[in-house]
C-alpha cells in the first residue's frame, strides 16, 4: 500500500536521516519544506505539497533511506493519543511510559548565569508568599550585558537528559520565547542564553541626536526600575516550557525570567538643550554638567556630555515617545513639534535653506537630576531583587517660541472655493519669484509654560519579588510626582489677495487657552505614575470675503506673507547654553502669560490704537463681512482636530 508523505514526514527525514543528501539538496529541501507549510493556510495552493513531498520522498528512498523500500506509512514516531489510554503502537514503544507522568524529562532548571544560587526549577519549589504557598515560576535578573539592540543578561538551562524511546527528534527540549535571538527549542543541555529589556536600545537610537546619551541612560534607568511592576505585570521576559511525550502539571509548567537593568546612580545632572524647527529642518545643541557618577546597564556614565545634529522637517523622530518617563515625554514633544511643523507648511523642502522659513519655533528644555544612592542587585538563592534608594529630585521645564505656519492646511480646509485657489496660486507665483500684491499669514505664535517635578524621600531598601503583588513592593516608597507642560497658540490670520480679502479669525479654545494648546500632563495616582497627553485642536471660522479698496499710506503695494527673507540671526552658538536656555525658557513664559491675558478678546472687534492705515482696513473688513453675509452664516473650519488623551500607567 503506498502512502503520500508530508512536509511534516520530510522534515523529520532532514533531521534524522539528512546526511543521504547533498548540502545543497539539504537547503533546497529545507526551503521546500517551508514553503509547504506556508501553503498550507492557502487552500487552492496547498496541493502542491503531495507532488512535491513524494518527489523528496522518493529521493531519499532511492538514496537507501527505509533500507531502499518505498514508504507505507508515515516515518514519524507514535504520540501517546489522548486521555488516559495510549495509542497501541506508542505503548509499544515507550513500555515505561505511564500516563499523566513526566516519561524523560523529570527535573531541569534555568539559573542565573552570574551566580548559581539563584534559579528556578522543575518541578517548581514551594515558597511562602503573602502568607500563602505558591510555586517559584519566576526569577528576575539584571541586565548587564549588550546583545544586538537589548540590555542582556544570562541564563542558563539544563535538565536531565535521557533519550526519547519512541524516536522523537525534538523530545525532550525547552521550547523557549522572549530570547534576544527570538523563539528557539533548546535540545542540548546544559544551554545559555541571553534575554534583554529591548526597550531602551530602540529609544536611545531615536532620541540620542537630541538628548545626550548620559541624560538617555540616567533618567531612564530611573524610570525603568520605578515602573518595574508594569514589566512584571505585563507580557515581557523569556519563557521556557518543556517538550515531552508524557508530562504531568509540575513537569508542564512553564518557566518565566525578567530582565531589569543594572542601576547605579548618584550626584547631580544637568541639561539645557535647545531645539530649532523651521521649514528648513532641524537643528538641536545640548549641553550637560554636574557630578553624576554610576552605570546603567554596561554604561559608564558621565557628568559632561554634548550632542549637535540636524534633519529634515518631518524626519525628526519615528520612533520613541512610547519610552516610559520623563524621557517618553521629552520624545513626544519633540515628535509633535516636528509633525505639525511639516504638516502646517508643505512646501518642497528638498534643497534646505535655513536664512530662509516660514515656520521657525524654538524649543527649550531644562533638567535637573540629583539621585542619591540608588542601586539594583540580585539577592543571593533567591529569584527577588533587590533597590536600594537614598533619594531623588528631578525638575523638567521647557520654553517654546516662535511661529507655526498653517497657510496650506487652511488652504485645504478652504476645500474647493475661491479663497483656496486664490491662496494656491498666489504661493506658487511667489514661490516661483514673481511680484505679488498679496498677503498670506496664517500662523500660530506660540508660548509655553510649566515644569513636571519628581522627588523621592526614602532612604530605604526595597525588595523586588519575583512573585507576590509587586504594587506593594513600594508601599513605602515617599514620592511626589506631579506637574503639567503647556504650550499655548494665538493663531494671526491675514489673507489678501490682489485687493480682494478673506475675513478669518481663530476660534477660542476650549480648555481656557487663547486658540490652542498641547499639554503633556503627569500625576501620582493611587501609587502609580500615570502620564497623558492633550490637543486642542484649532478651529477657525470663516465669515466673509470681498473687495478692499483702502490703499496703504504710502500709495505702494506690498507683498507681504511668511517671513521668506529674514536673515536667521539667532543660528548661532552660545558661550553658554544654559544661560541661553534660561532665557528662552522665561522668555516662553512671559508669551504663554500675555496669551491667558489676551483670553476671550475678538479678534477682530477688539478695540485698540491702530494707526490711520490699519483703521481704515479695519473699516474696510467690517464693511466686507456686512455686506458679504452676517455673523449667523459664518463656516467654521476644523485645521487640526482636538485630541483628547487618557492617562497611561507606566
Amino acid at each position: 500500500m503506498s502512502y503520500t508523505p508530508t512536509a511534516d514526514d520530510l522534515l523529520y527525514i532532514l533531521e534524522s536521516d539528512g546526511e543521504r543528501f547533498s548540502a545543497p539538496d539539504r537547503r533546497q529541501l529545507e526551503s521546500e519544506i517551508h514553503k509547504a507549510l506556508q501553503r498550507r493556510q492557502d487552500n487552492a495552493a496547498s496541493g502542491l505539497e503531495e507532488t512535491v513531498m513524494r518527489a523528496w520522498a522518493d529521493r531519499w528512498v532511492a538514496e537507501g533511506g527505509n533500507g531502499g523500500q518505498p514508504l507505507t506509512e508515515s516515518p514519524l514516531p507514535p504520540s501517546p493519543g489522548d486521555g488516559e489510554i495510549f495509542d497501541p503502537d506508542f505503548a509499544a514503544a515507550c513500555v515505561e511510559c505511564k500516563a499523566n507522568e513526566p516519561c524523560c524529562l523529570v527535573s531541569g532548571s534555568v539559573t542565573d548565569s552570574t551566580d548559581d544560587t539563584r534559579q528556578i526549577t522543575w518541578p517548581p519549589a514551594d515558597i511562602e508568599v503573602d502568607g500563602e504557598c505558591r510555586k517559584a515560576t519566576t526569577l528576575l535578573v539584571v541586565a548587564k550585558e549588550v546583545e544586538g539592540r537589548h540590555l542582556s543578561a544570562k541564563v542558563k538551562a539544563e535538565w536531565d537528559k535521557p533519550t526519547c524511546q519512541v524516536g522523537h527528534l525534538d523530545r525532550p527540549s525547552l521550547t523557549t520565547s522572549g530570547l534576544t535571538e527570538g523563539q528557539q527549542r533548546l535540545d542540548t543541555t546544559p544551554s545559555e542564553v541571553a534575554l534583554g529589556y529591548p526597550q531602551f536600545l530602540n529609544m536611545s537610537l531615536a532620541l540620542k541626536n537630541y538628548v545626550p546619551e548620559n541624560v538617555l541612560h540616567a533618567v531612564f534607568a530611573m524610570d525603568a526600575i520605578l515602573a518595574f511592576q508594569s514589566t512584571l505585570q505585563g507580557g515581557d521576559g523569556a519563557r521556557f516550557t518543556p517538550n515531552q511525550c508524557v508530562t504531568d502539571h509540575a513537569m508542564g509548567q512553564t518557566l518565566r525570567v525578567i530582565a531589569l537593568p543594572y542601576v547605579n546612580l548618584k550626584g547631580k545632572l544637568e541639561m539645557a538643550s535647545r531645539l530649532v524647527f523651521s521649514t528648513a529642518g532641524i537643528s538641536a545643541n545640548a549641553d550637560t554638567k554636574g557630578t553624576l557618577e554610576g552605570q546603567f546597564g554596561p554604561y559608564e556614565l558621565t557628568s559632561t556630555q554634548l550632542a549637535e545634529y540636524t534633519a529634515n522637517t518631518g524626519q525628526a523622530l519615528e520612533d520613541g515617545n512610547q519610552a516610559p518617563g520623563l524621557i517618553g515625554t521629552m520624545a513626544s514633544i519633540i515628535k509633535t513639534l516636528d509633525h505639525f511643523v511639516a504638516d502646517g507648511n508643505t512646501q518642497d523642502q528638498s534643497s534646505p535653506d535655513r536664512t530662509q522659513y516660514a515656520t521657525r519655533i524654538v524649543l527649550s528644555q531644562s533638567l535637573t537630576f540629583q539621585p542619591e544612592g540608588v542601586e539594583l542587585t540580585p539577592v543571593k538563592s533567591s529569584p527577588d531583587l533587590q533597590l536600594e534608594i537614598g533619594g531623588l529630585t528631578s525638575t523638567f521645564e521647557l520654553g517654546v517660541t516662535g511661529r507655526l505656519d498653517f497657510i496650506d492646511v487652511l488652504a485645504m480646509a478652504l476645500s474647493a472655493g475661491a479663497g483656496a485657489t486664490a491662496v494656491r496660486e498666489a504661493r506658487a507665483r511667489m514661490a516661483a519669484g514673481e511680484y505679488v500684491n498679496a498677503t498670506l499669514q496664517a500662523y500660530l505664535e506660540l508660548g509655553a509654560k510649566g515644569s513636571l517635578t519628581h522627588g523621592i524621600n526614602s532612604g530605604a531598601t526595597f525588595l523586588l519579588p519575583a512573585h507576590g503583588d509587586p504594587d506593594a513592593a513600594l508601599e513605602g516608597l515617599e514620592q511626589d510626582f506631579e506637574g503639567a507642560l503647556k504650550i499655548s497658540g494665538k493663531a494671526e490670520i491675514a489673507i489678501e489677495v490682489e485687493a480682494r480679502v478673506w475675513v478669518i479669525t481663530a476660534k477660542a479654545g476650549v480648555s481656557g487657552s487663547l486658540h490652542t494648546s498641547w499639554t503633556w500632563t503627569v500625576r501620582l495616582q493611587d501609587g502609580e505614575r500615570q502620564r497623558r497627553q492633550d490637543f486642542e485642536g484649532v478651529k477657525v471660522i470663516y465669515k466673509a470675503e470681498g473687495k478692499i479698496v483702502v490703499e496703504s499710506s504710502d500709495g505702494d503695494a506690498k507683498q507681504n506673507g511668511p517671513e521668506l527673507s529674514g536673515e536667521a540671526s539667532e543660528e548661532q552658538q552660545w558661550n553658554d547654553l544654559f544661560e541661553r536656555v534660561d532665557q528662552d525658557i522665561e522668555s516662553s513664559r512671559q508669551s504663554a502669560g500675555e496669551m491667558n491675558r489676551e483670553r476671550g478678546e475678538n479678534d477682530l472687534g477688539a478695540e485698540g490704537d491702530h494707526d490711520e492705515e490699519h483703521t481704515g482696513r479695519w473699516e474696510e473688513m467690517r464693511r466686507v463681512m456686512r455686506n458679504s453675509r452676517g455673523e449667523s452664516d459664518a463656516k467654521e473650519l476644523d485645521i487640526w482636530e482636538p485630541r483628547e488623551g487618557t492617562w497611561q500607567t507606566y
